[in-house]
């Protein structure tokens, strides 16, 4: 019972190990290029979303004034 267990665990492992190895992991470059678009598309995002935010809450300021 418990060395099936174990074979089973063993087995698991070797098997993702050699799949691991069969992986094409990016270089560098690739890896930098893609965190460079991610920052830059993120940072687009969210000043897109500060100004709609903005331009929406001046928005209700301006049609319902605070009396």
């Amino acid at each position: 019972m418990v060395s099936d267990l174990i074979s089973t665990i063993k087995n698991k492992f070797f098997s993702l190990r050699d799949e691991l190895k069969s992986v094409d992991w990016p270089d560098k470059p690739k890896v930098l290029s893609a965190t460079y678009a991610v920052v830059a598309v993120s940072m687009f995002v969210g000043f897109f979303l500060w100004g709609s935010d903005w331009l929406i809450s001046w928005g209700m300021q301006y049609l319902f004034p605070h009396q």
